[in-house]
């Protein structure tokens, strides 16, 4: 599936629901940069450089959505990030390499033993989720500052990613709930990223980020 989902790449309709939302958070994030505290602005930047949520599909998918184009647009997010870190330096691009290896290896090995993949696919969810679990808990542990700015900004990237999303999928026909997920963005690899290049003081931004993603979700699964 991964590897199917490039083909939705090809689309015009689907590079602006990519390309749309990626560059209002960036603008966003670029902004604060000077004008809010740096450990605002960290993690406003960690938010804006990493991909969709990864389990944005699986979610729309139990919406009834459409989960190919959710999947689609994780995968085109995913490659944005990997390609905007993968310029921050040497060391950048060796983890750039790293991930484009742990990516396209399972991938590949998937793809050629279904039987195997779906099998595994179940417990290999649950052990991802536990893992983020634990990246909201021990980010919150840190006791990272939040104040009324933090919340603020977080909800301002909420509604910029969403709403851009939004208005895309609206001109261009496609559903909204997918385009939505590609306009959101993964806030426990945020809180991974900024957590290792600026501390976990700055982790606060991406953690009530997070609280907002898991409220959104409740709010789509209502009921299902």
């Amino acid at each position: 599936m991964p590897l199917l989902a490039l083909r939705g790449l090809l689309r015009v309709r689907n590079i602006a629901l990519i390309v749309v939302p990626a560059v209002a958070v960036g603008v966003l994030a670029l902004v604060l940069v000077g004008r809010v505290d740096e450990r605002i602005s960290s993690g406003a930047l960690a938010l804006a450089v990493v991909p969709a949520p990864f389990i944005g599909p699986g979610i729309v998918g139990r919406m009834r959505g459409r989960a190919d184009l959710a999947g689609a647009l994780v995968l085109g997010t995913a490659v944005i990030s990997l390609l905007l870190i993968g310029g921050r330096g040497a060391l950048a691009s060796a983890a750039l390499f790293t991930a484009t290896e742990a990516y396209a290896l399972p991938a590949m090995f998937g793809n050629a033993l279904p039987t195997i993949r779906d099998a595994l696919l179940v417990p290999l969810q649950w052990i991802g989720f536990a893992g983020a679990a634990a990246a909201l808990v021990l980010a919150a542990l840190a006791a990272p500052p939040i104040d009324g700015l933090t919340v603020a900004v977080a909800l301002a990237f909420l509604a910029v990613g969403a709403g851009a999303a939004t208005a895309v999928a609206i001109v261009t026909g496609r559903d909204i709930a997918a385009a939505i997920v590609g306009g959101l963005r993964d806030p426990v690899l945020a809180l991974a990223l900024v957590s290792a290049t600026a501390g976990p003081d700055s982790a606060g931004v991406p953690l009530v980020y997070a609280v907002f993603c898991l409220g959104l979700a409740a709010f789509a699964l209502r009921g299902r």
